[in-house]
């Protein structure tokens, strides 16, 4: 028996924390025993807490690099340990800059492939920024191939956030995807919800285990825009294979504590500020914060220049991961130190 392996990618701040909550929660409502590898750019975990919290499924957790590169060698043995648990099903969430090719040859190429399928890979795509993305990264250009690789590679592309667009955008948005791939489903969603049933097609605890039937095209329908675009006639772009050291050369994740006791605290606003401040350098941000002595904890998330919050139950100190394109740790540190007054 092979367990089915569910691949989520996408850029920074697309969505994909999102979806995978709601496959968890959707897992758990099945009966299914999920494992999760979690892979995140900076030092400190911050999704894979979220993923903790509030779902409590078994989480491996790569920090501190990309698992398609720097950290390509530890997913077989991150792997390997979720199989000890004898899960259902594992999904594996890239960083939004990971080349999920480079995941798949790993998982059919390693000794794991007796073990393991590839179930689904999906691409999910902010509705925002998609558009821009190809000029803003321009100056990557491993960057900007690593992009577009993670649509040629999905059999589902999720457009997120939808809603904060025009139609006009959203057709534009479904042209360079099927440029890309002519051959995945395509649906347009916010907060990343989508008719997770498709996805979970075939998959069941152990003791029910049956071959997973094969997948039907236009099985997504019934997500929350169910209407499609017109195909432009366009055709799947493979590039020709080639060997590179990384799937980005620009991004830098930085991790910046809160100081000592005995400083006063920024507040909501001087947080907010403070992301909006570095003229698109900065991609994302995130971490669990302190804005007053009284006041809860607080996840704050930030991406395409818009910034989220919501309670937590962090114990740890406070921290933010700071994920952009050649950002000055030095000039960045000396900045938020002085949003801390003692």
């Amino acid at each position: 028996m092979k367990i089915p392996v569910i691949l989520l990618s996408g850029f920074l701040g697309s969505g994909k924390t999102t979806l995978l909550l709601s496959l968890l929660k959707e897992s758990k409502a099945r009966d299914l025993n999920s494992g999760v590898v979690m892979n995140e750019l900076g030092k400190r975990d911050v999704d894979g807490y979220i993923l903790q919290e509030h779902t409590g499924a078994s989480v491996e957790k790569l920090l501190d690099g990309c698992v398609c590169c720097s950290r390509k060698e530890e997913l077989p043995k991150s792997l390997s340990v979720l199989l000890g648990r004898r899960p259902d099903v594992i999904y594996i969430e890239l960083t939004g800059v990971a080349d999920p090719e480079e995941i798949i040859k790993t998982i059919q190429e390693s000794p794991l492939q007796e073990r393991l399928t590839l179930h689904y890979s999906v691409a999910i795509l902010d509705a925002e920024n998609a558009l821009e993305y190809s000029s803003r990264l321009s100056a990557d250009k491993q960057l900007v191939r690593t992009l577009r690789r993670q649509l040629t590679s999905a059999d589902l592309i999720v457009v997120n956030k939808s809603d904060l667009v025009e139609p006009e955008t959203l057709w534009k948005i479904e042209k360079v995807a099927r440029k890309q791939n002519a051959e995945a489903e395509i649906v347009f969603t916010h907060y990343s919800e989508i008719n997770l049933t498709p996805l979970l097609s075939g998959i069941v605890p152990r003791e029910l285990y049956a071959p997973v039937p094969q997948r039907t095209s236009q099985a997504f329908k019934g997500a929350s825009l169910k209407k499609t675009y017109a195909e432009d006639g366009g055709v799947a772009v493979k590039e020709p294979h080639e060997e590179r050291d990384a799937s980005f050369s620009q991004v830098t994740a930085i991790t910046l504590t809160y100081p000592q006791a005995g400083t006063s605290v920024p507040s909501r606003e001087q947080l907010e500020a403070f992301f909006q401040k570095w003229d698109g350098s900065l991609l994302r941000a995130k971490g669990h914060v302190h804005l007053a002595e009284k006041e809860p904890v607080q996840l704050v998330q930030y991406a395409g220049m818009r910034t989220t919050w919501e309670p937590s139950r962090y114990p740890g100190l406070p921290y933010v991961v700071f994920i952009g394109m050649n950002l000055n740790e030095v000039q960045l540190a000396e900045l938020w130190s002085a949003l801390f007054k003692p």
